[in-house]
């Protein structure tokens, strides 16, 4: 389809979005099913529902990363910070600077979607795998993981999950860190955050430099990030706010051992959004954001300087109308404008969506959501999604869920107009990736909620997926096209156990079955086993000492099969020396442990890293 209008259905959802509202965390927490319950702000998530909803009754299965626990354990990149939540691997090529993947139940690296301050982050033109391989958390508020297919609520590129980042928000008075680190690897590190709120502005903003060789020659990384959130409440029905996040790495790429090549790679990743709130009545409220995304990757080597960029504009009008407190409905649109450009080779599409979901709490202890999605693309026609969920609570602490729903991955504008400097062949027939997929699990809260559980069972099933067909063996030349069916079942375990108030633990553990269903061989990267956890104990409340472990077992990868499992350690302490001022100690593979998470690309030996943070 060459036209870029929105079909019927997509047309009566932008209707429809026009009398709704996005409610705001204020209006939920009054509104909850008893009228007399009041839901702590560390149980609200938004993934699930594109609006605040108590993590304990929702349907879906998604996870709040505690970033109070994230500073406790001394995480400090995204791409660890992911891996406390089940149902998530990540993949990373080498050592810090190297791009990451994240899967998630199987699905593939590109079915996963970032979704940073309200607006989709990426798609199959433009990877978020540079981003991750070295994002810091400078100025994260809040992440949450929300796995399955999330296309309804979120388009494409959402059939294995969301991930969804938020800015910082400023509170109070103001408030900020300094902290400087060095370590193994010539690492240095230097970062500052402050934050606060005055006369109905909040502020929040961050600046981080890190620059590391990591463990091999020609494999250094520099990088630069910027971080900003500034929200202006003109009264209290109406807010205006602006955020702002860059990131500006300069790695160099040592390549792998199967394949070595040196290169140098420059690496820019910059967002900008611009949103309103406005509350049109008691119960309903509007949002409305603008976004701007720019991202340049320019790798040199022997060969020659090859150079990709791309731009995408954004709106995004969310809305929802709280009817009582047993209905809620939200809907919007989606518009996106994006250009890709590699070398000499430019492409554009747009793409505009409509969506609608109902949460409604017929009764006290049940929760049941269904909704809708209709995306329209310039350059490969329309796709319909939808997604249903229930949730029931049979006592306090306990939530038996369950969903089904279905999803999409839209190729990218290369992949159907291919890139003549790479070899890659236009296919002008590519269709869209599609995924459907179920759940089935509780959470559990226990001894006065210091243990929490929860278990998740989920299949999934995948069509039309993207593989790259040889058509010259002489040249390598290709193109990319329609052809393996798979599927994806497997288990999820997660547990958050408060011994004491000094004594904390947490563990992670996935089991995942992947493969193609077309030969039976599994799907490569899918660890059929992977486990994270934690132990940290407050000995003093000045001293605080920790431990990790992080496992990968059954493992496969491109061209070479099984490859060996791994266990790496890390140990932590922290001391506060003086009012404001801790003294801070970690070790990364403490046991020294040789592995490649990706075939070919060695994973960082031990390493020992101190700090120095200042807090006002």
């Amino acid at each position: 389809m060459s036209s870029f209008t929105l079909s019927r259905p997509a047309g009566w959802i932008f209707l429809a979005s026009a009398a709704l509202s996005t409610a705001s965390a204020q209006t939920f927490l009054s509104s909850t099913s008893d009228d007399s319950e009041t839901i702590p702000l560390d149980r609200i998530v938004i993934s699930a529902s594109r609006s605040p909803q108590d993590l304990q009754r929702t349907p879906s299965s998604v996870s709040l990363v505690s970033l109070s626990e994230i500073e406790r354990e001394q995480i400090v990149d995204l791409r660890t910070a992911l891996t406390q939540a089940p149902g998530i691997d990540v993949v990373n090529t080498g050592a810090v600077g190297g791009a990451s993947a994240v899967f998630i139940r199987g699905a593939s690296n590109h079915q996963t979607l970032f979704v940073v301050d309200g607006v989709r982050m990426n798609d199959r033109s433009d990877q978020y795998s540079p981003f991750l391989g070295s994002a810091d958390l400078a100025n994260i508020g809040r992440i949450e993981v929300l796995r399955g297919p999330q296309s309804t609520l979120f388009g494409s590129s959402a059939m294995g999950g969301v991930i969804l980042i938020e800015s910082q928000r400023g509170e109070g008075e103001l408030r900020g860190s300094i902290d400087a680190t060095a370590g193994s690897f010539q690492t240095l590190g230097v970062s500052a955050e402050a934050s606060g709120s005055r006369n109905g502005l909040s502020y929040s903003a961050a600046v981080a430099h890190f620059e590391t060789a990591n463990d091999r020659a020609h494999n250094d990384l520099r990088q630069w990030t910027y971080a900003t959130r500034l929200e202006y409440a003109l009264n209290d029905r109406i807010l205006f706010g602006t955020t702002f996040r860059a990131q500006n790495a300069e790695y160099e790429e040592a390549g792998s051992r199967v394949f070595p090549g040196v290169g140098d790679v420059d690496a820019d990743n910059a967002l900008f959004t611009v949103y309103s709130d406005v509350k049109i009545a008691p119960h309903l409220d509007s949002r409305l954001t603008f976004g701007l995304h720019r991202r340049t990757y320019r790798f040199a080597d022997s060969f020659g300087l090859s150079h990709s960029s791309n731009t995408r504009e954004i709106v995004d009008w969310q809305n929802t109308w709280s009817a009582s407190p047993r209905l809620e409905v939200v809907a919007g649109t989606n518009f996106e404008w994006s250009k890709f450009a590699i070398e000499t080779s430019n492409t554009r599409d747009q793409v505009a969506a409509g969506y609608v979901s109902a949460t409604a709490r017929p009764v006290k202890n049940v929760t049941l959501t269904v909704g809708g999605r209709e995306d329209s693309f310039r350059s490969v026609g329309d796709a319909f999604t939808w997604r249903s969920g229930i949730a029931w609570q049979p006592r306090d602490g306990t939530n038996l869920h369950a969903t089904y729903g279905t999803g999409f991955s839209a190729p990218g504008s290369d992949d159907r107009y291919g890139v003549p400097q790479y070899g890659q062949l236009p296919n002008p027939d590519l269709k869209p990736e599609k995924s459907r997929g179920w759940d089935v699990g509780i959470d559990q809260a226990l001894w006065r909620d210091r243990l929490t559980l929860t278990a998740t069972y989920f299949e999934n099933r995948f069509r039309n997926l993207f593989e790259y067909e040889i058509v010259d063996f002489n040249t390598f030349a290709g193109r990319i096209v329609n052809r393996t069916r798979a599927s994806s079942r497997g288990f999820e375990f997660g547990a958050n156990l408060n011994i004491t108030s000094r004594l904390h633990t947490r563990l992670a553990y996935t089991y995942v079955d992947a493969r193609n269903d077309e030969t039976g061989e599994r799907l490569v990267r899918r660890p059929r086993h992977v486990a994270d956890g934690e132990i940290s104990y407050d000995v003093t409340g000045a001293l605080v000492l920790g431990a990790g472990l992080h496992v990968a077992a059954g493992r496969t990868d491109s061209g070479v099969g099984a490859i060996e499992d791994y266990a790496t350690a890390r140990v932590f302490a922290s001391y506060e020396a003086f009012k404001n001022l801790t003294l801070k100690v970690r070790v990364e593979n403490a046991l020294n442990e040789k592995y490649e998470d990706a075939y070919g690309y060695a994973a960082l030996p031990f390493g020992a890293f101190g700090s120095v943070e200042w807090r006002f």
